[in-house]
């Protein structure tokens, strides 16, 4: 399978609730800061404390890299009330509301900016802008974004909830990246993970055993 996927290039990560997506951002966040990139994720599902405890169980610990080469984009904390106090060296880019797509455009952009480009970028998860926005709004919204993000910024990564949408979104996601990776429960409940299809590059499209080991899925092969 492909061990890291291009700087300019858009993907897709789809799978059931509980299947491991989390887990499979943060081994890529981990590769990419073990490389040196620079990593912005937008949350949408957690606020930023609960994204940390949960990457440091991970084996991943946040605290050395944020404000330098990763940022957090909060569009989780103001619409559930949260307070958010950053220790000393953090920063987080706050989102007024997950209706405020234009506010998460502009967002992404600025932290982007501030950690200097090229970024690779993680989105988790598109799924929850379905409940405050129309499809319609949120297919442009997602168009803009990913042209503005392969032109100018760098690589995004869009994670959704594989069996909540209906099947004409999910086609409509997938016809609007370069590439999509799926993850699926197997009949014994383990996990498993491929590459369906990645533009313009060649892959395994089988399906492979996932673990949240850290080091064992830090690539994508």
């Amino acid at each position: 399978m492909q061990d890291r996927l291009p700087v300019n290039y858009s993907v897709l990560l789809a799978g059931p609730p509980g299947v491991g997506k989390f887990e499979f951002v943060v081994s890529q966040i981990r590769e990419s800061l073990r490389l040196g990139e620079r990593v912005v994720f937008v949350t949408l599902d957690m606020n930023p404390d609960e994204i940390r405890t949960r990457a440091r169980a991970l084996k991943l610990d946040l605290d050395g890299s944020e404000s330098k080469s990763f940022a957090f984009v909060d569009c989780y904390s103001a619409t559930a009330g949260e307070r958010t106090e950053a220790g000393t060296g953090k920063k987080a880019y706050l989102v007024s509301s997950f209706s405020n797509l234009e506010g998460i455009g502009m967002a992404m952009s600025k932290a982007a900016q501030d950690l200097g480009t090229p970024v690779r970028i993680y989105f988790y998860t598109i799924s929850t802008l379905f409940l405050h926005n129309s499809t319609q709004a949120i297919a442009k919204f997602f168009q803009i974004v990913t042209s503005r993000v392969k032109t100018s910024m760098g690589f995004i990564l869009y994670a959704v909830q594989e069996g909540v949408h209906e099947t004409m979104t999910m086609n409509l996601l997938r016809s609007l990246v370069d590439g999509v990776i799926e993850m699926r429960f197997t009949e014994s409940m383990s996990r498993e993970v491929r590459m369906h299809h990645m533009r313009g590059l060649q892959v395994d499209p089988a399906w492979h055993p996932f673990t949240q080991l850290p080091g064992a899925y830090g690539g994508i092969g």
